[in-house]
């Protein structure tokens, strides 16, 4: 019985020791000194003496407190590098290449734009010699306790920001001066979270009415815009932020109760929590491993245009244990990033595939033999591809040019297609995780280049496209749309039709009369009509009502004729009455091809005319004696995108009419410049309408086909002249019709 008693009497003094060992270790802090220029050991501390004294010589008023964490540097960058596959503690966006952490590879955090950062980025965010510069991040070592300053100056630094007001300056004085905040840190702060313009959590309605304010962001975390939104608001009512003044002073007590009182009084050590005092990489304010930089980058601009940058200000300097001599160096972003197709050699076979680029990280896939054809996203510069498997499956091989080589691109078509819907991204390869290229605009025609539908990933089936600039990547495709040429038609209505958002919906525009169109969808009747879903020449996509669509090709006029008379569902749908333009209603063959060209218009089948007239030197074009001065006509060859405000010092007339300003001119107008009169050629107009549309390449084909009634003479038969050799012929209707496609200049 003593032996039991005596054993639960040292079990009781051991753990009792072990707890205030623990409790000691837990506040023990950081051994902090002002730099007097000799006393930092250099042999300890490389690299940070010659940097000081350059600042100290440069900013005399500015102390610099050496701040010796006692930890060992690679022992933090490790403890930093953790959370992975959950909950990372250093998050990254908008960069690639050694900047992305290997093990969580392209796994996306918070809203989705950010990942987890390498142990590199990690390393070197945190080196401190990185930032000791006489530059604006030199900020995020700057003591945050309150430094005097007046209303006004506050007041001029909100200037360009949501909280810009005389009574918000007041209150962020106030407030930081009663809990011995530097006001400047915490406009930094504010702007970090909520940006310029004030974000979605910085004013909060509720379903009440009841405004709340959440200005820091406390507690607004969650993998979903919607999610952080619903947990700041959810965090404001729970404190009762309803004023700023409210919001402001609790969010400072939140900031200094558990940061600055804890010695963590800047905002570098407000991001990386490397003050033993209270325990070490507990409360780290933002995953965003940028924040410091950028915070401080924030909080010197505010203090410059305050006119406060030769105060007495206070930087503390955190320096660690078994540092390199050299600083860390920045990792490289300098990735290949467009997809490419690889393939195993004949005669090699299970190449393994890993989650990261390392022979140690964990195996996902193989590639079996030649016979797959595996497409490589981005190329890095250690030898690593990062792949993509049809399945779906991501990630890395290493390049050995012994067993893996290059192919050439995998294409299976070249098809015209339309963007149909706004702000799409091309992606390096199928799936959202993919880097971005760029973004593609509602309406912009590309070529798709692959449509076997090999990839299904994310619930979309990804295409393989070209753009205009030989760029090649992914798109979803649900956001395009197959161009059919044979499937366009004329607006048969003379008052327009409308074009709608859905069937019988909103009006979009109205489409005049003759104008083309090229159907997406065949659609089905809602009402009295049948509805299509078309593209315009200019790219908007809506329905129009099929009964007033004349097919280009030659076709009739569908069956189903509407019926005007009567209650309508679909009020005005043809804004006159149904006669189309005659000088637009020809019957047109099919659209020409390079080959057909060069077989049956070429050599002696050119058009010339005997009477064209020469662009004149408008320096020497004055009346000879005796001549009318409006008699005299000449030729004016003005550019495509031509208004009256492109011709200075000219009356432009069409008819009685005079064309002012930024009005369009058309082949056709009278220039009158200092009594000479020019008739004005639109380089592409040959219509005579002033723009450069299907119409004018219609028209153009008609005339070289001979297959409709179009007569082009004079000045519009110029205008079709597009390439200037004085003949009209296929390369004009060509270069005309990749100038509205794809916005090539004539």
């Amino acid at each position: 019985m003593k032996k039991i008693i005596s054993i639960f009497l040292i079990v009781i003094l051991l753990s009792a020791f072990l707890i205030v060992n623990i409790l000691q270790s837990s506040f023990a802090e950081s051994n902090r000194y002002v730099y007097d220029g000799s006393n930092l050991d250099t042999s300890k501390y490389p690299g940070f003496k010659e940097k000081l004294d350059t600042l100290k010589a440069n900013h005399p008023n500015w102390k610099f407190i050496i701040m010796e964490t006692g930890l060992d540097f690679e022992q933090v960058i490790k403890a930093q590098y953790t959370g992975h596959l959950d909950t990372p503690k250093n998050l990254i966006q908008g960069k690639s290449g050694e900047w992305i952490c290997s093990i969580c590879g392209d796994r996306v955090y918070d809203t989705g734009n950010w990942k987890c950062a390498s142990e590199q980025a990690i390393r070197y965010y945190m080196d401190t010699r990185n930032w000791l510069v006489d530059s604006p991040y030199l900020f995020q070592f700057l003591a945050t306790d309150y430094l005097q300053t007046t209303d006004d100056r506050v007041y001029q630094s909100l200037n360009g920001t949501f909280l810009y007001s005389r009574e918000n300056a007041s209150i962020i004085n106030r407030v930081c001066k009663e809990k011995n905040a530097n006001p400047y840190y915490v406009i930094a702060r504010l702007l970090q979270e909520q940006g310029n313009a004030g974000g979605a959590t910085s004013k909060m309605v509720d379903t009440d009415g009841t405004v709340y304010y959440n200005l820091f962001n406390i507690g607004a975390s969650g993998n979903s815009q919607q999610e952080v939104y619903n947990n700041a608001l959810a965090r404001a009512k729970r404190e009762g932020w309803t004023s700023i003044e409210k919001c402001l002073s609790d969010g400072i007590t939140f900031l200094f109760s558990a940061y600055i009182n804890n010695k963590q009084n800047s905002i570098y050590l407000n991001k990386f929590d490397v003050e033993s005092y209270g325990g070490l990489y507990i409360r780290q304010y933002m995953q965003n491993i940028e924040a410091p930089k950028s915070e401080g980058t924030s909080m010197y601009n505010k203090m410059k245009s305050a006119g406060l940058l030769n105060e007495n200000l206070t930087f503390i300097i955190p320096v660690y244990e078994n540092m390199s001599s050299l600083s860390s160096s920045s990792p490289d972003s300098s990735i290949e990033a467009y997809p490419k197709n690889i393939r195993v050699k004949v005669g090699h076979s299970n190449v393994m595939i890993r989650s990261g680029r390392s022979t140690t990280s964990t195996p996902v896939g193989k590639i079996a033999d030649s016979s797959v054809v595996v497409l490589s996203v981005e190329r890095y510069s250690d030898g690593w591809h990062k792949v993509v498997l049809e399945d779906g499956t991501n990630g890395y091989v290493k390049f050995n040019t012994s067993y893996l080589e290059e192919i050439d691109d995998i294409t299976n078509c070249y098809e015209e297609v339309t963007v149909t819907n706004s702000d799409v991204i091309l992606r390096v390869g199928p799936g959202y995780n993919q880097l971005e290229i760029t973004h593609l605009n509602k309406g912009q025609v590309i070529h798709r280049i692959d449509n076997t539908g090999r990839y299904y990933i994310d619930g979309k089936i990804w295409d393989r496209v070209i753009l205009s600039d030989s760029r090649q990547g992914f798109v979803a495709r649900d956001n395009i749309h197959k161009i059919d040429y044979n499937e366009s038609f004329y607006v048969n209505a003379e008052g327009g039709l409308y074009l709608r958002e859905t069937p019988a919906g909103n009006i979009i525009r109205k489409l005049e009369n003759g104008s083309i169109v090229t159907r997406l969808e065949a659609g089905s009747k809602v009402g009295n009509y049948t509805w299509d879903k078309v593209i315009t020449e200019d790219g908007v996509i809506g329905y129009v009502a099929r009964e007033y669509l004349i097919k280009v090709d030659g076709g009739e006029v569908p069956d189903e004729t509407p019926d005007n008379s009567g209650d309508n569902e679909v009020d005005n749908e043809i804004i006159e009455d149904n006669n189309v333009d005659n000088t637009l209603n020809n019957e047109v063959t099919d659209e020409i091809e390079n080959s057909v060209i060069d077989n049956e218009i070429g050599g002696d089948n050119t058009v010339e005319d005997d009477n064209e007239t020469e662009e004149p030197d408008i320096g020497d074009n004055e009346p000879e004696d005796g001549e009318d001065d409006l008699e005299t006509e000449r030729i004016l060859i003005v550019e495509s995108s031509a208004t009256a405000n492109s011709i200075q010092n000219a009356i432009i007339t069409r008819g009685d009419e005079i064309i002012l300003g930024n009005q369009v001119i058309a082949t056709g107008d009278i220039a009158n410049m200092g009594g000479t009169k020019y008739t004005i050629v639109k380089k592409g107009d040959s219509t005579g309408d002033g723009y450069v549309k299907a119409n004018d390449y219609l028209i153009i084909k008609d005339y070289i086909m001979e297959t409709g009634t179009a007569k082009l003479e004079g000045a519009f038969k110029m205008a079709a002249d597009v390439t200037g050799d004085n003949q009209v012929k296929a390369n004009d209707y060509l270069k005309i019709k990749d100038h509205i496609m794809y916005g090539i200049e004539l």
